[in-house]
């Protein structure tokens, strides 16, 4: 080879051999830069056509990758991904929950979006571990190339920036190209779906781009786009040398980046150029070796091409054998293969299905036992079969014939089993024979018209509807119908037959008066469709039902007229009426309730509904117990009072009564509401509480102190006073003490109405209490000509009750039994068990209650007769007060009353065993600590609930629930807890009284709030205040997994 001819200058000669070598250095440079970008590209590609990408699917496909062999300048590959802020915290949970349990947030930044590294591979022993949950968005310069290559939809690199992978300091770069989902056939916009990042040290790129690297020449690179300036990124000139003679600079563009790569000889290089004839044998050795190197790298490239190839097709071959394996392998088409004598060799689940017989029995088994070809096929099958069973099959048979490979005949036969739709479509032909028959037991007539001759075919029930007896042979039916439509009526008609003919409609319904033959009109109805046209779409026949619908059309005048009669009572209603339907919308409102509620009646029927009129918790209860009686099927009226948000400032108060009922038409339900507006009776109500508070606190005093002087005079009396004056101070003593009683009533009602007055619950022997309460009535039982009687079981009834207050509902009921009981009479008092309760009768024999009395019974200042109260005594608030405290105790109370008979009151008593079974104390915790799992309490009144959170927590907790404060205190006392988790609405009061006793007996106890109550104000507390409806269980399972670590 002659290489240089006529060489006259060593000088100009080395310089284009330098240049050369300039060349083929950055010409390596760049096709290392591409292999990474379609490395980099075929990542994203790969993420872009996944639904989703588990950390096995992505480990799995950097693997296949080879990156270590094939883009050795890469440290690895990574997916990164947006986190909003509040997202966060589940984000890492979720990755921990998928098998990552170390997976960590690294530099997390203060930002409300951050960019996490969710995936980097490989991992091993190699550095990358390090840049796993990495935050990208701690690092200005990282986070600008995201934001960009997000919004221009190119690959970005990083100004030289310290990768987190490497301990020692050198520049190091990365690649992030954008992810974008496919666009789907729908045309909705392609999703972001985050970035792929490619790490990679300067210096592992520039090394090494060809074999006369650092023999002949040196290389220098430097970043000149930093912001800072010319950074220097590679040296490859060692710190002794001193620059050659020849030195030449170029200019990289890289993925937003420029670069400075400069070029300089070695004294090697300069020693050889002196003489050129070694330093042409050198340089054409080193050609010769690259060239036979670029050759043996294409004959490796070749033989992987062709073993990729080779492994493809024997994929595909094993798809195509798969696919065919399926399509025979169904379980619909039954498919078997014979061989030249018919005998089955291979038979699909589908034949073995169909013919009843199992895999070994199907094989070898002759196929004209099977099926038996019909010879001149009638029907739409040409072949019967019989089963295992016996039973007859009707079959869809077709054979292909076919030879293997070896020369052998074989026959495929595909079978449907027509059995099942040949019997359905006999059956639909005799229930077409039946609706013909129905239609004539229906009067409805059946005409076809030929639109091109204008002529009719009709039915026999067609013509005894036009008044004809028999058919109507001989007759031009289209012509007389036509001439006995009312004219009126005709052109609407007409006009629906010709937009139906025309396409403009798909059917032509009219409503038209017939003249009868007896002169009548008559009403009718048709409905007809165009059933054939012609190539051009010309109608060709019109076919249609008529039917009388006179009565019909008389019942719809009816109807109309009742409901505009039904409107004009709506709409002058003195008091608020309204109608909704089934999603609470207003269809119509009357001027009493626009009035009401302060709106006008377009604003209400504009889409607004009940709910936007009540507050929140109004809304709450009326729609749950309307749910609950329509559930139920009851036929009652809704009635209750709630306040009603008008458009001012001014909340005004409603008796709300709502109705329903199912319309036929809509298929659906609609309401009626009538609002009687009581927001006058509700502030007379307030006026009157608010004197009957004040009078009653401002008599107790001048009571107390009448008292007390009443008895000074009592204790001083002497010989001085007559008898009369005696008899006086008595009177005035009674009456003071009786007016006490009457001042003390009022004012246990108002406390208990307001919620100020305490109970002090604990177990209580209920016959003990009883027993107490006979003993300190029997006196007053006297004094009205009364006994008192006690019938106690044998067995201890214990309640969970506070004494004070549950005497005071016996005392109540006892002295209106005695007060109300015949002469001489005795009152029972019992008790016994009913199921979880304690039940407590109190009975006598008398007048009864009234009926006219017992709907207000329980109704504050309620008796039978204002006479009462001077003839009995009393306030009428005794029972009012009663089933107060009864309900306050989770109780029930009521009553049965005959006329001139027997009055039973009754009230019920949570049981103390059944508060401790329905709160199983069932501790887990020294078990939990055994096994190593944590322990939770759970202080909550609903059962289900529980019971889901505790299956929640089972992996790693032990839960045990308790229903109420009392027994969480109980709990806490004895029994060692890692966290509690309670809610603040419980039967006896609100948790927040519970927190100090949980901390005072258990300082290291992790307190987590879980309830509906999104009001409640955060809890410093509190490791966490959560609501329910709002948060998912896996948020509280991580919640209390995060206790565990701040316990430790």
């Amino acid at each position: 080879m002659v290489c240089f001819v006529n060489i006259q200058n060593n000088t100009e000669l080395a310089e284009q051999e330098f240049q050369r070598l300039v060349d083929e250095s950055a010409e390596a440079l760049s096709e290392r830069m591409k292999g990474n970008l379609q490395t980099v590209r075929g990542t994203a590609a790969y993420i872009s056509a996944s639904d989703d990408v588990t950390l096995t699917d992505f480990r799995n496909y950097v693997e296949a990758l080879e990156i270590e062999a094939r883009v050795p300048s890469l440290m690895g590959l990574g997916y990164v991904v947006e986190v909003p802020d509040a997202e966060l915290d589940a984000f890492v949970s979720a990755q921990r929950a998928a098998g990552r349990p170390d997976f960590e947030i690294r530099r997390r930044s203060d930002r409300d979006l951050h960019t996490i590294i969710k995936y980097i591979e490989p991992v091993g022993e190699n550095s990358n571990a390090k840049a796993v949950g990495l935050d990208l968005s701690f690092s200005t310069e990282r986070a600008e190339v995201l934001t960009r290559g997000r919004e221009t939809n190119q690959v970005q690199m990083t100004p030289p920036v310290q990768l987190v992978q490497e301990d020692k300091t050198r520049p190091g770069f990365v690649t992030y190209m954008p992810i974008f989902s496919k666009a789907n056939e729908t045309g909705a916009p392609a999703v972001f779906k985050g970035w792929v990042n490619a790490p990679f040290v300067a210096d592992n790129l520039l090394q090494g781009l060809t074999l006369s690297q650092g023999q002949l020449y040196a290389l220098q690179a430097s970043d000149v786009s930093a912001v800072q300036g010319n950074v220097p990124i590679f040296d490859g000139l060692p710190d002794t040398s001193e620059r050659g003679k020849f030195s030449l600079s170029r200019e990289l563009h890289h993925f937003g980046r420029t670069w400075m790569l400069t070029f300089n000889s070695t004294d090697r290089f300069d020693t050889l150029v002196r003489s050129y004839q070694p330093l042409t044998i050198l340089i054409e050795g080193l050609a010769l070796t690259a060239f036979l190197m670029l050759v043996l790298r294409h004959i490796q490239d070749r033989a992987e091409r062709l073993r990729d190839s080779a492994r493809q097709s024997a994929r595909q071959a094993e798809a195509r054998s798969e696919e065919n394996r399926s399509i025979v392998e169904n379980a619909v088409i039954s498919v078997l293969v014979l061989d030249a004598n018919g005998t089955v060799l291979v038979a699909n689940q589908a034949a073995r299905k169909c013919f009843g017989f199992t895999d070994a029995e199907m094989n070898d088994k002759s196929f004209d036992a099977l099926v038996t070809e019909i010879a001149d096929p009638e029907g739409s099958h040409n072949a019967v079969g019989k089963t295992k069973t016996g039973q007859v099959l009707e079959l869809d048979l077709h054979c292909n014939k076919w030879r293997t490979s070896e020369g052998e005949q074989r026959t495929t036969a595909i079978i449907r089993d027509l059995t099942d739709q040949n019997k359905a479509q006999r059956e639909l032909k005799r229930h077409k024979s039946l609706n013909d028959m129905a239609l004539q037991g229906s009067e409805i007539g059946v005409f076809d018209v030929d639109l091109n001759t204008g002529m009719s075919d009709v039915s026999e029930t067609w013509c005894r509807l036009m008044g004809f007896d028999g058919d109507c042979n001989g007759m031009d039916t289209q012509q007389n119908f036509l001439e006995r439509v009312h004219p009126d009526d005709l052109i609407l008609l007409k006009d629906a037959d010709q937009q139906c003919i025309d396409g403009l409609t798909e059917r032509s319904t009219a409503e038209y008066r017939l003249k009868s033959l007896d002169g009548n009109w008559r009403w009718m109805r048709s409905d007809a469709v165009v059933v054939e046209r012609d190539k051009n779409g010309k109608a060709l026949r019109l076919i249609g039902t008529q039917t009388d619908v006179t009565d019909l059309r008389r019942d719809r005048i009816a109807l109309e007229a009742s409901e505009r009669q039904f409107r004009q009572v709506l709409a002058s209603a003195p008091i608020g009426m309204a109608l909704m339907n089934d999603s609470g919308k207003f269809t119509g409102v009357n001027k009493a309730f626009c009035q009401l509620t302060g709106r006008e009646e377009s604003e209400l029927l504009n889409g607004v509904d009940l709910a936007e009129l009540m507050p929140d918790e109004d809304r709450k209860v009326l729609y749950r117990t309307i749910a609950q009686m329509m559930e139920d099927g009851s036929s009652s009226i809704y009635t209750a009072e709630h306040r009603i948000l008008g458009s001012t400032d001014e909340d005004r108060w409603g008796l709300v009564n709502v109705s329903w009922s199912f319309d036929r038409n809509a298929r659906s339900n609609f309401f009626i509401a009538q609002i009687i507006d009581i927001t006058d009776q509700k502030k007379l109500d307030l006026v009157k509480n608010e004197f009957v508070s004040t009078v009653s606190h401002e008599l107790r005093t001048p009571l107390t102190s009448i008292k007390g002087a009443l008895g000074l005079l009592t204790a001083s009396k002497g010989s001085n006073l007559t008898s009369g004056q005696e008899r006086l101070i008595e009177i005035a003593e009674s009456n003071a003490g009786r007016l006490t009683d009457i001042v003390n009533d009022i004012l246990d009602l108002e406390k208990i109405s307001s919620g100020e007055i305490s109970f002090e619950f604990d177990e209580l022997d209920l016959a003990e209490v009883i027993e107490n309460a006979a003993l300190e009535m029997a006196p007053f039982a006297t004094t009205h000509e009364s006994s008192l009687r006690v019938d106690m079981p044998k067995d201890t009834l214990s309640v969970h009750a506070d004494m004070g207050r549950t005497k005071q509902v016996l005392a109540n009921l006892i002295s209106n039994a005695c007060k109300y009981s015949n002469p001489n009479s005795e009152v029972l008092i019992k008790a016994e068990r009913l199921d979880d309760m304690a039940i407590i009768y109190i009975q006598n024999t008398g007048q009864g209650v009234p009926e006219s009395f017992k709907s207000r019974i329980f109704k504050a200042f309620s008796q039978a007769d204002s006479s009462d109260t001077r003839a009995k005594g009393g306030t009428g608030l005794g029972l009012n007060i009663s089933r107060q405290i009864v309900l306050r105790h989770g109780g029930q109370i009521g009553y049965e009353s005959i006329a001139n008979g027997v009055t039973v009151f009754w009230f019920t008593m949570p049981l103390t065993e059944n508060v401790l079974k329905s709160e199983p104390q069932v501790h887990h915790t020294r078990d939990a600590h055994a096994n190593g799992k944590l322990s939770v309490l759970h202080v909550e009144d609903d059962h289900d609930f529980a019971e889901i959170v505790a299956e929640a927590l089972d992996d790693f907790a032990e839960v045990s629930h308790v229903k109420s404060i009392a027994s969480a205190r109980q709990f806490i006392g004895t029994d060692p807890v890692d966290v509690v988790i309670l809610d603040w609405g419980l039967p006896d009061g609100d948790a927040d009284q519970l927190l100090e006793d949980i901390l005072r007996a258990q300082p290291d106890v992790q307190i987590i709030a879980l309830s509906a109550d999104a009001e409640r104000e955060n809890d410093p507390r509190l490791v966490a205040n959560m609501i329910k409806g709002r948060t998912d269980l896996a948020t509280v399972a991580a919640e209390v997994n995060r206790c565990q670590a701040l316990a430790s």
